[in-house]
């Protein structure tokens, strides 16, 4: 906690009876070569919880474990939103894992302080319930921006995407109902699942509709005759099969900025 240049590598975290990593308000944050164990259904033993921390790496790790697998936080409604420090910078890649509970990359529910610069490649997750999970409400205020998702695979994954604003613990009832979070610009592109029911589950809120959601080059065997389920949403998307639902249509527009495929420390979008 509070912490600056902090290494964590070629360690075991076994059985934990609560999340297992979890660096708040730190910096410099380098994350390698880790392995994380718990029983499969094992409550709230997250992985990897990167929280208000900003130039965070995690790379080359394995987790098979009861809860999220890495999990970026940043705040908890109003303590969140008057503390005000987001979580940033933040690159995640060559991790491989299952949770048959919950996902294989979350964000939020705890995001009011905010979440931006997130670049993930080369995330493998099998036999888990979700793929990549979104958890947000009215209350929480905050933000979750700049998101690029590439060179993903799924295997045995109930709901690829599950994007939800209607995740409804608060921790006391101090909270601000019309504080409304902000989620756009996520793109998702090169991603490949198979054994997977559900493509996608996408629902934001009505008064703050989620927005720039981009799909790209992403193919799921799927079982569901209705492979997706949105509202509250609009994006866009370029050759997804099975084909998104309507409010996910538009062609991608040529402006990098709307759906990056990556990005610098500095903003620049490529």
């Amino acid at each position: 906690m509070s912490s600056t240049d902090i290494v964590i590598s070629n360690l075991t975290f076994l059985n934990s009876p609560f999340w297992n990593i979890h660096p708040v308000y730190c910096s410099n944050v380098h994350i390698h070569n880790v392995t994380i164990l718990a029983p499969s259904h094992s409550p709230n033993t997250d992985g990897i919880d990167p929280d208000s921390s900003n130039d965070v790496c995690i790379e080359d790790c394995y987790m098979s474990i009861g809860d999220d697998l890495i999990s970026i936080k940043s705040g908890w409604d109003q303590y969140g939103i008057s503390f005000g420090r987001p979580s940033s910078n933040i690159i995640i890649r060559r991790v491989t894992g299952e949770t048959p509970t919950s996902a294989g990359l979350a964000f939020g529910s705890e995001m009011s302080g905010g979440i931006t610069d997130v670049h993930v490649e080369n995330l493998h997750v099998y036999n888990s319930r979700l793929g990549i999970r979104l958890k947000t409400a009215p209350g929480r205020g905050g933000f979750v921006k700049n998101v690029v998702i590439s060179n993903m695979t799924m295997k045995n994954v109930q709901i690829a995407f599950d994007f939800t604003g209607s995740y409804g613990d608060h921790p006391d009832d101090g909270y601000d109902p019309s504080a409304l979070p902000d989620v756009y610009k996520l793109s998702f592109n090169d991603i490949v699942g198979d054994g997977i029911m559900i493509a996608g589950s996408i629902e934001g809120i009505q008064e703050a509709p989620f927005r720039a959601i981009c799909l790209s080059n992403i193919y799921l065997n799927v079982t569901s005759e209705s492979p997706w389920n949105c509202s509250n949403v609009n994006g866009f998307s370029e050759s997804v099969y099975p084909q998104p639902c309507a409010e996910l249509q538009s062609p991608i527009p040529n402006d990098s900025s709307v759906c990056p495929s990556y990005f610098t420390s500095s903003g620049e979008y490529l």
